[in-house]
């Protein structure tokens, strides 16, 4: 039995280790260390899990919204146009997936240190986030002229001086900052954390990012009933800064910076992905394999996920997160101390509803944090 239980804080140490790095691999600029990053990654899940046997009798209700989105990924490999680009992001989903089952397993003590470990990440990314946005861009400018690197968004997030890395877009940054941001204001000792992780989320200059915190934190201040005066005060003023950034993303004379062009480009891909639907709504195109004249994502995950999946995807995956949602809510009256719990419910949910405009969900540096929290969440 001491042997099992050690052997089970080590795997559990190795998966905090990489939660921790994750952040730092992005699947985009660098797909060969994602992948083996993913596979080592995904046979600890398995091995901690073999070993942990957990017991889910507390989370019965998610074990047929689960079986569906499972059975959803075996037909959209099954039917899919090109089943070795589906074979080839299964893995992604299984980590998801696996730590969901990791987080909701944990004992309370070690839901706390996972927190942990996701905000001392969220912290690390934000400060090299700084150190690039007033060190780095000059270097990066630099390489792009000596590479001809000409993509007028690349050269907008350089030029403009908007923060993106250790990620490939401002907005990817600004979402995760949002998550790890409600995971902080749930803590104790929490000014100076926030404060940090606010000032790298606010020199994103993101929208979409800002927008989602704007809404989530209605979400968190919500949950714990504490809707009073000076919290309409701290809306209003966040609110003013997102007025802020509209103007001032209108006032370049860039067509491609401006709100409205962004808003009418995801439009298009929303039409074009319900066109895609339209073709496949029950099994969708495979995992992979969605591609539009402009973009390889929908700018809504929602979307995208039905795109590729089908309707059975799609409808496991929302009823899943409303049980959990669910769970949560109905279990909160019996809880001393609401912050932590309203704190996951709002990082979820900010990253949900970036999703509608965005495409995180795909970029597993980020949506396999949220996979944790939502684990976390459930009670």
């Amino acid at each position: 039995m001491g042997l099992i239980q050690e052997n089970n804080r080590l795997m559990l140490l190795l998966i905090l280790t990489g939660i921790f790095f994750r952040p730092f691999i992005c699947a985009l600029a660098f797909p060969y260390l994602n992948l083996v990053y993913s596979l080592v990654f995904l046979i600890c899940l398995g091995v901690y899990l073999i070993y942990k046997r957990p017991v889910f009798a507390k989370n019965q209700a998610l074990v047929w919204p689960l079986s569906l989105f499972y059975l959803a990924l075996c037909l959209s490999v099954i039917f899919s146009q090109d089943r070795s680009n589906s074979l080839a992001l299964v893995y992604q989903y299984l980590n998801g997936l696996g730590l969901l089952w990791v987080a909701v397993s944990l004992s309370e003590k070690n839901k706390l240190l996972t927190i942990r470990t996701l905000i001392l990440a969220g912290l690390a990314v934000s400060l090299l986030s700084l150190y690039h946005y007033f060190f780095g861009f000059s270097h990066v400018l630099d390489y792009s002229s000596a590479n001809n690197l000409t993509s007028p968004f690349i050269l907008d997030y350089l030029q403009r001086k908007r923060a993106f890395f250790p990620f490939v877009t401002p907005g990817a940054l600004g979402g995760y900052l949002a998550m790890i941001f409600f995971l902080v204001l749930a803590c104790k000792n929490r000014f100076w954390p926030a404060g940090l992780i606010f000032t790298a989320l606010l020199l994103t200059k993101s929208l979409g990012a800002f927008l989602s915190l704007l809404c989530a934190l209605v979400v968190y201040l919500g949950v714990q009933g504490k809707l009073k005066k000076n919290h309409f005060r701290i809306l209003a003023g966040l609110l003013l800064l997102l007025i802020i950034m509209i103007v001032w993303r209108s006032s370049t004379q860039k067509e491609h910076l401006q709100p409205v062009f962004s808003a009418l480009m995801r439009i298009n891909y929303w039409q074009e992905s319900l066109a895609i639907i339209k073709g496949h709504p029950f099994v969708g195109i495979g995992l992979g394999n969605f591609n539009l004249p402009n973009s390889r994502y929908a700018h809504n995950a929602y979307l995208q996920i039905w795109a590729e999946m089908g309707i059975l995807g799609l409808a496991s995956f929302l009823w899943m997160i409303a049980v959990i949602f669910r769970n949560c809510l109905k279990k909160l009256a019996q809880l001393p101390d609401k912050k932590q719990i309203a704190g996951l419910l709002a990082a979820s949910s900010v990253f949900l509803i970036h999703n509608l405009f965005d495409f995180t969900f795909f970029l597993p540096e980020i949506a396999l944090v949220w996979w944790v929290i939502l684990g976390l969440a459930s009670l």
